[in-house]
This record gives structure tokens, sequence and C-alpha cells, in this order.
């Protein structure tokens, strides 16, 4: 354990403090990262992206009941409830369940809405169809508790699919800092110190590969495991720190029909050799993320 790890056992294991001040603090709070014609910035892009490979494997299964667990504001169940889905969104801040009500209003979405530990979720064995998770199993230093949290709630021919970040500086991102540090000078040259946004509440991310999940599915009820990198793209930011700060709209169309671009290229030069066909799919080192998927055994 490091010392940082060691001097706050709550990052350790969550980090639940410092996502609810995050929640508070940032404007990308309220960000809305659905949208139903094309997507509009390099956020939205990635969530269409992760749904489209979601929804592939998900094809002949069942898919009536979902549950996304550290929901944030719920973006990838927004996709899940536009195709028929019942959804319930489960996280620790009250503060963000609070915008996505909001989201899922305006969106016309349903879903509801749980203020929950993922490590012990009020809900019986064997309750939904799918379990779902971006961004959120990388927080958790103890990371077998909440993958058997979530393989509890599943029904048997449920599927789990976490989506993982870790803490990993050689991936995609390495071929692009140069430029993300000049968004960032020139953003604050024009930038006064009043409208500065407040600095990220540090949260403890793990750099852990699937080399350490894969283990913890051995003797579980599980078949069907499945890996793959996600998210081969950059990610361009003024703020490095918060990589989901957005560009001025004019720049994140532009950006996101390059993205576009480069993804039916990777699909028409690569498709047979990638996961699925999927041209969002990527060798694990390279991607942003990555994907660990399994079924529950019947």
């Amino acid at each position: 354990m490091s010392t940082n790890q060691a001097t706050n056992q709550e990052t350790a294991i969550g980090s639940v403090e410092e996502f609810d001040q995050n929640w508070q603090e940032r404007k990308e709070t309220k960000y809305n990262h659905w949208v139903k014609g094309a997507p509009k910035n390099q956020i939205q892009l990635a969530f269409r992206s992760h749904w489209k490979l979601f929804k592939e494997i998900l094809k002949d299964r069942p898919m009536k009941d979902c549950l996304e667990v550290g929901c944030g504001r719920g973006n990838i169940s927004s996709y899940f409830a536009d195709n028929g889905s019942d959804c319930t969104l489960l996280d620790t801040s009250a503060s963000v369940l609070e915008i996505a009500k909001e989201i899922y209003a305006s969106n016309d979405h349903k879903a509801a809405f749980i203020e929950a530990n993922a490590l012990d979720m009020p809900f019986g064995d064997n309750s939904f169809d799918v379990v779902v998770s971006i961004g959120l199993l990388e927080h958790f230093e103890d990371i077998k508790t909440p993958i058997l949290e979530q393989i509890r709630v599943l029904r048997p021919g449920g599927t789990f699919l976490g989506y993982i970040v870790p803490e990993r500086p050689e991936n995609v991102q390495k071929y692009y800092g140069w430029f993300n540090k000049i968004l960032k000078f020139v953003a604050g040259v024009f930038t006064s110190k009043e409208n500065t946004p407040p600095p990220k509440t540090d949260i403890y991310r793990s750099d852990f590969g699937s080399e350490r999940y894969l283990p913890i599915l051995e003797g579980q009820p599980v078949t069907d495991i499945e890996v793959t990198g996600m998210y081969p793209m950059p990610m361009i930011s003024h703020s490095p720190e918060f990589p989901f700060s957005l560009l001025p709209k004019p720049l994140e169309w532009a950006l996101t029909r390059i993205f576009e671009c480069v993804l039916w290229s990777r699909e028409k030069l690569y498709g047979k050799t990638l996961y699925r066909g999927n041209p969002w799919a990527c060798k694990e080192e390279l991607g942003q993320a990555f994907l660990v998927t399994f079924r529950k055994a019947q």
C-alpha cells in the first residue's frame, strides 16, 4: 500500500467524499453525455461508442432490468432506458443523483434512483439482467468485494459490463500530452481568476489491468469471460486534470467529426481483427480504458 493509500483508507476503498466534492464544485457535473442524434462533442461520441459495443454484446441476451453501479449522471443508463430497459441507478452521492434525476426528466427517460454503497447494495440476489459500471472499479483498492456484490445481484444468464479506467499514462494519451498542455496555457490566458474552476479533489485510482481482475473470477459462477481495450482516441482538453472539460462548441464539433473518420478507417482497415469487429475496441495497453464482461452461470 502506498503512503497516500495508507493515510486515507476511505480513498483506498472508494473515494466517496472526494467524488461528492467534485460533483458539487465542477460545471462538468451538469453535462449530459446522452444524445439522440449525432454526437456533438468527444464525450458524447465516447458514450455512444460504449453503447454500440455493449448492445452488440447483449444482442441475444436479456436486458430488461439494468443496474448501473456508481452511476454518476447515468449517462450509459440513458442508452439502456432509451432502448426500453427498466433502469436502476445507484450512487453514494445524493448530489449527483439529484442531477441525474434532472437530466432524465429533461430527456424523458425513466429510472429508479438509489443512494447506496456499491459494497453493500440493497437488492436481493438475482435481481438484474445487466449490471454495468463506467469508471467505477478502478477507484477501489479492494476490487474483489464490489465485483462479487455485482455477481450476487445478477440473474443467472445476466451480463456484467465493467468499463475500467486505470491509471495508465502510457496509453494512447501519451502521444497528445503536449497538445493538452498548449490548450491549458491558452485557456489560462483568456480565463480570469474569478472564472477559474476550483482544483479537482484528489481521487484514488488504481493502475490494475485485467490481470488483476480475472483471477477474482476463478471459481465464481460466471461464464463467457471476455476482455478488450476500449477508447483508442485521445482525450483533447484544456483541463488535463479533469479531461472531460469540453472545448468551445465549434472545436468539439470538428474534433468529433475527425474522430468519427478515424473510427470509420479503423473499422475498414482492422475490423476483422478487432473485438467483435468494433473500431472502439483496441489492445488493452493502448486504450483509455478496458472492458471486462461475463455472464452469470445458469
